[in-house]
């Protein structure tokens, strides 16, 4: 049985990250669970979450344990998973649906976790955690300015663009003077969306855009609105891609 102190211990000093020996073997690599997505991106303190772990390998999981040791983890199921665009390493090709439940009080900073397998362990992943600012869910249809999904600032979207060619538009009030800044987290925690934002007035201008900001590939855009009025957010995938690992959270504030 493994020992919980002893891998917070081992996450404390950075050693799960480190790299293979120079005696690992290529094949030994291949033996070794790797997270690439978690979906959703975070889940909220004092609640139970159903997790779905994408990756490679995970389907031999025998354990998931937290750097937080309150935390408590039960497997669901595990196996292959659907590979869209027939790319593994970057969406996955195995899942592991898991039920955690995170403590009541636990900071909003993302928080690593490991797969453990029964000789491997995988490289620590981390999940988001969710904070004070309001969560909402896009809806669909939402493709265009007249099906825009309604939001007050701040707040935070979750949602994903799960076709091919999807538009995710919002709708808000903004006022004259003020500045507006709408970030994706996406990319940065392996979600295979390269995310493009784009800000238009309510006549459909468009005010600005932004296809990367300084997490890589993520979107960061900010603006100053130039008068009152009702403002519209776009989000798509640049490459016009989409599918069930497409998912983002959109901080708008």
């Amino acid at each position: 049985m493994r020992s919980r102190p002893s891998y917070c211990l081992l996450i404390a000093l950075g050693l799960l990250a480190a790299a293979p020996t120079a005696g690992q073997d290529k094949k030994g690599d291949k033996a070794v669970p790797r997270v690439i997505v978690v979906l959703p991106l975070a889940a909220a303190p004092g609640a139970t979450t159903r997790l779905t772990l994408r990756g490679l390998k995970l389907d031999d999981a025998t354990d998931v344990q937290f750097a937080d040791d309150r935390v408590t983890v039960k497997i669901v199921s595990k196996g292959k998973a659907n590979v869209p665009d027939k790319n593994p390493d970057k969406v996955g090709d195995t899942q592991l649906i898991v039920e955690v439940m995170l403590p009541a009080g636990l900071p909003a900073e993302p928080l690593p976790f490991v797969v453990f397998t029964a000789k491997e362990k995988s490289k620590p992943h981390k999940l988001l955690i969710e904070g004070t600012v309001a969560v909402i869910a896009e809806k669909e249809p939402n493709d265009g300015f007249k099906q825009a999904t309604a939001i007050k600032l701040p707040q935070v979207i979750t949602g994903s663009i799960d076709r091919a060619t999807d538009v995710d538009v919002f709708r808000f009030e903004g006022k004259m003077g003020q500045k507006i800044i709408a970030e994706v987290v996406a990319a940065r925690h392996g979600s295979a969306l390269d995310a493009m934002l784009t800000l238009y007035d309510s006549g459909g201008e468009q005010l600005a855009s932004n296809n990367g900001g300084a997490e890589g590939v993520d979107a960061l855009l900010e603006a100053t609105l130039p008068r009152d009025g009702v403002y519209y957010l776009s989000l798509i995938d640049v490459h016009d891609a989409g599918g069930p690992t497409h998912i983002y959270r959109l901080l708008v504030h």
